[in-house]
């Protein structure tokens, strides 16, 4: 099927608090952070707040927010990365932003 449209990859893992500390210092020092939304509640859309990486993170972490996402670049490629709130921790599902053009 030559008009197929080709999905960007997915990887998904579950996160202790330990490692959401350490991604937050990854993405802290190894990426330039491009946006920062938070997702409220089941029912509304992740929306920017001009909320910062920091503050967006420990409102995840005292479940205030149901979700984050954080767009980054990194390495010249730009990533997606969203954080969800689940009953065992975070789940991280992260992406490379699709090439426009």
């Amino acid at each position: 099927m030559s008009d197929a449209v080709r999905l960007a990859e997915l990887v998904q893992a579950e996160l202790d608090a330990a490692t959401l500390d350490a991604l937050e210092r990854d993405l802290t020092a190894l990426t330039t952070v491009l946006d920062v939304q938070v997702k409220g509640a089941a029912a509304t859309y992740a929306a920017g707040t001009g909320t910062g990486l920091a503050e967006a993170l420990a409102a995840l972490r005292a479940s205030t927010v149901r979700g984050v996402q954080v767009r980054y670049a990194y390495q010249q490629e730009v990533w997606w990365d969203t954080l969800l709130r689940t009953p065992a921790g975070v789940r991280l599902v992260r992406m490379r932003a699709p090439e426009l053009g």
